[in-house]
């Protein structure tokens, strides 16, 4: 298990915040937003998250296509795109607890702030 210090740690768990966010409000934003939102967060998930895996491969491998699916999804199927980024932040989740020990907690109670 690879040791991260606590600035990645913290672009980590700001990452996953991000894909949760989207998840929660794509269906309130237009279909440029949406378009803009995938593109964006397909973009900031082959930024940040490392290039190649030293103990989960195969996850970072299910990333990519599911990321690529992302950029590649109509922005009027409303239920493609949250599908895709609710099972993007669960692969997110699961790699980093694989690749960094990172605690593997469940999803966050909604806040208002997610509206």
């Amino acid at each position: 298990m690879t040791v991260i210090d606590i600035t990645r740690r913290l672009d980590l768990t700001e990452l996953v915040h991000e894909l949760r966010l989207a998840a929660r409000t794509i269906r309130a934003q237009t279909v440029l937003e949406r378009r803009e939102t995938c593109e964006w967060l397909a973009g900031s998930l082959r930024d940040r998250l490392e290039p190649t895996a030293e103990l989960d491969a195969p996850g970072l491998e299910a990333l990519g296509i599911w990321t690529n699916s992302l950029v590649e999804a109509d922005p009027n199927d409303t239920d493609l795109l949250q599908e895709l980024l609710y099972g993007m932040d669960a692969l997110v989740r699961v790699h980093l607890w694989r690749e960094t020990g990172m605690p593997l907690e469940p999803p966050e109670r909604r806040s208002k702030g997610d509206i």
